[in-house]
Parts: structure tokens; sequence; C-alpha cells
């Protein structure tokens, strides 16, 4: 007996030693990773805020009729597109370095771009889509959009208003009265029927639909634009919705005024103020916050719901042909104030009534590419350069070394002890550099902690600050008026409310020429 229990005893042993010696290497090292601090994005959130920048496409029946609103209320006879191309609004949004497309798939107007049984009132009914099917031709504009997008390599998302004016009994609707489309007046709480089931229907239409093929769509956002322009009161079942997205589509993003999955930026300008935290204390069932409370959000809020920033190419969402878009200059100017200061940049590029995207329009997102690219393209930081820092979490410069900051990989970091709630990261280039830009990630995976940092430059031997932040967060690019002369950069982090974790920092610029 007491043979037998030594081997058992000998191995209980050798486990506590081991423990032990982990133990106390962690201590000694800190080897072992910081805490997650209060909110985290989710994993679909986190694969969302890496795409940065995608396109908003509204196209339906105020093409046609020239509206925003669509309060004309025109049969789907008026829905005529001479030469619709999804594959053309698909490639142009690829060429242009956009990561995705959100299709109206119903606006306020109410007419459905889908072959949808919820609905007389659908494109399916007017004579354009009756003659392409007539001809084989698919005549879902939601199915066609949703395939582009899939062979052109980006993601696709889905607009569906939850108000709906065709079903709206405060909103007139001459021209239809006495025809198919004279139906149920079922929006509001005080009228008959069921609005909420009707939506929850379409909606269950649109997250289980699939291409023609049989593969299901995969969307990547949903968005439920709470918008009114009538006194009719409808209590949506935002709950319910939601359910059903979660169901269908788990790895989508909900867009709502607060959330579920991301936020209204606070305008329709594509840009946001200086400090912007991803967290609010809001769900989308509560209070809505002002527009400029959605944009700086809340710092430690109770929900990571970030912002996005919808804007538009032209004046109007929909297309009208008076209207310009607006230059390669201005886009980049939207982008340094929304991707450049951690929100995702949604810009509205509205088809014509050909059903293509207007090719000045398509012109000037390649000119604001090339800008882009001819901007961000010009980094100096290279795996390999000389870099020190303040500290090192435990010393242990593998997991947590300023170095991670240059490897390009999305989950490392560099990181200090947890009682350390500041630090800096020091640079050599390694020649000298005229610099103009700055792009500093914080490791958000495990929450934003960075409330102030700075950027200097050392000139003639002695360090001045160029940049002063405030919030970090998924991304900051901050751009200088004029270029500096330099061989080192320091990065420091001046305020943060946990042990700060900075994942990646780039130096944008020219080097000097050596005669």
């Amino acid at each position: 007996m007491l043979e037998r229990s030594r081997p058992a005893n000998s191995h209980r042993w050798m486990l506590l030693l081991i423990s032990t010696v982990s133990w106390l290497m962690n201590v000694a090292y800190g080897q072992t990773p910081p805490a997650v601090y209060l909110r985290t994005p989710s994993a679909q959130q986190l694969e969302w805020h890496r795409l940065e920048y995608y396109a908003f496409v509204h196209f339906g029946p105020n093409t046609f009729t020239d509206e925003e609103w669509g309060r004309s209320q025109s049969i789907p006879d008026v829905f005529n597109p001479t030469a619709l191309d999804t594959d053309q609004w698909a490639k142009s949004f690829a060429d242009a370095g956009m990561a995705g497309m959100i299709l109206t798939a119903k606006h306020h107007d109410g007419m459905a771009l889908w072959d949808t049984n919820t609905t007389t009132y659908k494109i399916g009914n007017g004579e354009w889509a009756k003659d392409r099917v007539e001809k084989g031709l698919n005549a879902d504009v939601v199915q066609l959009a949703a395939a582009s997008a899939k062979k052109c390599g980006i993601k696709f998302g889905i607009y569906l208003s939850p108000w709906d004016i065709h079903r709206d009994p405060a909103m007139p609707k001459p021209n239809l009265t006495g025809t198919l489309y004279d139906e149920p007046q079922i929006f509001g709480d005080a009228n008959a029927g069921d609005y909420n089931e009707l939506y929850s229907q379409q909606l269950t239409e649109l997250v289980t639909m699939r291409l023609r093929d049989g593969s299901p769509i995969q969307l990547s956002e949903l968005w439920l634009d709470g918008n009114s322009g009538s006194d009719t009161v409808q209590t949506f079942n935002w709950t319910g919705f939601r359910n059903i997205i979660r169901e269908h589509q788990p790895g989508a993003i909900m867009w709502g005024h607060q959330g579920v999955d991301a936020r209204w930026v606070g305008n329709e300008d594509g840009v946001t103020v200086g400090t912007n935290w991803h967290t609010i204390s809001r769900t989308q069932d509560q209070p809505h916050y002002s527009g400029d409370q959605l944009q700086t959000g809340v710092r430690d809020g109770t929900y990571w719901t970030p912002a996005e920033a919808d804007a538009r190419i032209r004046d109007g969402w929909f297309y009208h042909s008076n209207e310009k878009p607006k230059t390669a200059d201005a886009l980049m100017s939207m982008y340094l104030q929304s991707v450049g200061r951690s929100v995702n940049l949604l810009l509205d590029v509205p088809p014509d009534t050909t059903g293509q995207l207007p090719k000045g329009d398509v012109d000037i997102l390649l000119k604001f590419k090339a800008q882009r690219d001819a901007f961000l393209n010009r980094e100096l930081l290279t795996p390999g350069l000389a870099v020190n820092a303040s500290s090192i979490r435990g010393g242990n410069a593998t997991l947590y070394g300023p170095a991670n900051v240059l490897d390009g990989n999305k989950d490392t970091y560099w990181a200090v002890n947890d009682e350390e709630k500041a630090g800096w990261l020091e640079i050599d280039l390694g020649g000298i550099y005229a610099v103009d830009a700055f792009i500093t990630q914080e490791h958000i995976a495990l929450g934003q902690r960075i409330g102030g940092y700075t950027i200097e430059a050392a000139v003639n031997g002695v360090y001045e600050t160029l940049v002063t932040g405030t919030s970090l967060g998924y991304k900051r690019i901050d751009r200088l008026d004029a270029a500096v002369e330099t061989s080192r950069i320091r990065l420091s982090v001046t305020q943060a409310n946990a042990t700060p974790l900075v994942n990646s920092f780039q130096v944008l610029g020219t080097q000097k020429s050596s005669s």
C-alpha cells in the first residue's frame, strides 16, 4: 500500500512544484497577459472595426421620382432602370478600396426591392421586373446586389426602414387609391393590424435569403433606422427584431441610433470630434443621446457600441441629376475626421436612373483612393528598427516589448506593468526623414483604456511635441500641418484608466536626400 502510494504522492508534489514555479515566474517576469478592462468588442465588432470604409447604396423608387423620402407613393412601374448592373456597383466599390456595401432593401417609401411575400408594393409588380422575368433574368435587386458583392469579394449589408410611409395612415396616398397597392394602414399603435409582425416577416425574409445557386447570403450589417417624418406613434419590437437577426445572422452588426452593435455618430457629415469613446451607457430601448453626446460617447461606458459615420458623396442620399459629387480632397478630409478618429466611414454612392453608379462619382472614388494611398503608403517604420520603452511588462520583451508595435500583427502589443498607467516608446528611424503623419492603434480587444497621448520628434537634439491627443481606440491618424525633419520619434501614453496597450504605431513621411 505504501509502495503503491509513493508514485501518486510524487506526482502530486511534482504538480505542486510546477504550479509554484509557474506562479513565481509570472510574478517575477510578468508573463500573464493584462486583464480585460471593462467592456470589449465582440468578435463581429472587432472584425467590423477593421472594415473602416464601405459604401451605402440608396436605390429605389425615389431614384426615379427625384425624392428623398418617397411621399409621392407612385406605383411600382416607376422603378425602371434602363441598364441595371449591380456588378458595376460592387466592382467600383472594390476598386475604390471600400470593404463592402449596404443596400436600401426598403426605404421609408415602403417599396421592397426583393421578391417579398409581405406586400404588393414591391418592384416585382412593376413592368421592369415583369419584363426581366419573361426574359429569364433575375429581378430581385437585393439578391443581385448580394451576388455581386460576393463575386467582387466585398461585404454585403441591408438597410430596412422601420418607418413605412406606405402603411402609415398619416401619409396621403392618392396615387394608390383603388389599386392593387391600396393596402391596410397598419403602421401605428392605434391602428388595426400588427406592423411589427409585418416588419418581422420582411426582416426574416432578408436574413434567410439565398442566392440563386442556393448558397446563403452572409450579411455584415443591418441598418435599423429609427427616423420618421410622421406624427404616427409606432412602438417597435426591437427585442423581437434583434432576436431574428441573431438567430439567422449571428455575425451581422446591428446598427441603430445607439446600438445594439454600432451607433450613429451624431451627424450625417461623415465626421466626428477629436475625442471619441467606443462605449456608451444606454441601449437602443432607452432615451436617445443627443448628436453631440453620440459623437463623444461615454468613457468606461456600460456597452461597447462604437460609432459609424454616415455621409453622402452628393448632397442627397438618392440620385438627383442636378447634384455633383464631392471632390477627392473633401472625401480625404472626411476620412481623416472619421476613420482617422477611430470611427468607421459609411459613404453613400447612389446609382442613377440607368441602375449604375455615375461615371463621375466612380472617378471621384478612384481619385480619392489614389490620394489616400499616396498619403498612407509612405510608412517609415519597419520591423527591426531600434525601439526602446520606458518599461516592459515583467521585462518580457517577446510578449510585451515595444518592437511589437512594428510587427504588423493585430494580436501583439506593447504593455507595461499593471501599476503603470503611463509610459513611452522611442524609435530610431535610422536616418533623417521629413515626417508629417502618424497612425496609432490601441489593442482594443482587451478594452479601450487610453485617454491621453503625445507624439514628439527629436529636432536639433531636443524633443518637440507634434501631437497631443485624448482618446485613442481602434485607430488614430494624426496629420501635421507641415512636415518636420527628425531621426527619432517618441510616442507617450500620458493618461490611461488601466495599464495601456499599444498594438501598432506608424510614422508617415519621406527620406531626406543625403546630398
